[in-house]
């Protein structure tokens, strides 16, 4: 009899742990369902915030990359005007430095003809007191 009890508690033993067994791996199947399930929103989710994310920069970056060639254009247009000043004012300093050039080279060709009629001058006052010609080294 009492094999007859051990075998019997031994099954219902057996049994119990069979439905209990049973009952868990539903119980986890359900969860790996469910969480199969949430990664996968999850997964949606993430992509759609790296898309949404793309979509921003790409405009951002069209945003930037509009507003640097306003400037360029802006900064080559300034560059443009300040050449051309410079190249006028360069000019103008030209001209002037130019014309004080020609002044001085005037005032030089006066004194020189001055000098030359100083020396010619003194060679007349010089023959007139009788004074020799040099001799000159050929």
């Amino acid at each position: 009899m009492d094999l007859l009890g051990a075998s019997i508690n031994a099954a219902v033993v057996a049994v119990v742990g069979a439905l209990l067994a049973w009952l868990g791996k539903g119980r986890f199947d359900a969860l790996d369902n469910r969480i199969d399930r949430m990664e996968g929103r999850l997964d949606g989710r993430i992509d759609a915030l790296e898309s949404r994310f793309d979509d921003r920069m790409g405009v951002m970056e069209s945003r930037f990359d509009d507003r640097m060639g306003a400037m360029e254009s802006r900064f080559d247009d300034r560059m443009g005007v300040m050449e051309s000043r410079f190249d006028d004012r360069m000019g103008a300093m030209e001209s002037r430095f130019d014309r004080r050039v020609d002044t001085l080279e005037g005032r030089f060709d006066g004194l020189q003809g001055s000098i030359d009629g100083m020396r010619s001058d003194l060679t007349q006052v010089a023959l007139a007191v009788g004074v020799r010609p040099r001799a000159q080294n050929d």
